[in-house]
């Protein structure tokens, strides 16, 4: 595997949200607390399929998480404005 390849752990914002698309496929998304001390970061994380109902009985709001995956940048995000996601491969419970 080359070049996108994300890895954090923080603090899981709020209850993790669980769709369904048209064609049945199962969609998750949640935000991540993962700043360091005295930093404010905030990343949205998606995954889908069979894993994303795995990981959606795992997560807990305010629990602490491990996600791996690659960034991918927000549609209609304007030119010079960063807005990205994490498209999430694993997601665990991390146990402190």
């Amino acid at each position: 595997m080359t070049g996108n390849r994300i890895e954090l752990e923080g603090r899981l914002l709020g209850k993790p949200e669980l769709r369904t698309t048209p064609a049945g496929t199962p969609v998750l998304r949640f935000t991540v607390e993962c700043g360091a001390a005295g930093e404010e970061l905030k990343l949205g994380v998606v995954m889908t399929g069979e894993a994303a109902l795995a990981a959606e009985r795992l997560l807990q709001p305010a629990g602490q998480v491990r996600v791996t995956g690659r960034l991918r940048k927000l549609k209609g995000s304007l030119k010079n404005e960063a807005a990205f996601e994490v498209v999430a491969e694993t997601v665990d419970r991390n146990e402190l």
